[in-house]
């Protein structure tokens, strides 16, 4: 038990150190033994994409990922309603404003929720 809490600090530790990057603009490749993701921010200005971030995993690892994406996404949903689609017509300014009106609307629900 106390291994565990031990662990469980370090990891918590860890995490906090991690530098944070938004992306906004992905591409994902894969070969016979690995999956690559690419992750960069879209510059609208220039009409370009700037990657920053290259991810690499294995086949069982990339699954993984894509299942808890899909969790995350159906747990987003359940407390924030549907995402809306990022498709080329939608201004990705006008989508980056939107995610931040959304992000702002939930942290006043979960205010609200707390009290």
């Amino acid at each position: 038990m106390a291994e565990q809490k031990r662990r469980r600090g370090a990891r918590n530790a860890t995490v906090k150190k991690l530098e944070a990057r938004y992306a906004n603009y992905f591409e994902v490749g894969q070969n016979a033994c690995e999956f690559i993701f690419d992750f960069g921010q879209y510059h609208p200005e220039d009409d370009s994409a700037r990657m920053h971030c290259r991810i690499v995993t294995g086949p069982a690892y990339a699954k993984l990922l894509a299942e808890l994406l899909r969790a995350a996404i159906e747990r987003f949903e359940e407390e924030n309603g549907p995402i809306r689609g990022a498709e080329d017509e939608v201004d990705p300014v006008e989508l980056v404003k939107q995610s931040i009106d959304g992000f702002e609307h939930g942290l006043k629900l979960r205010r609200t929720t707390r009290q």
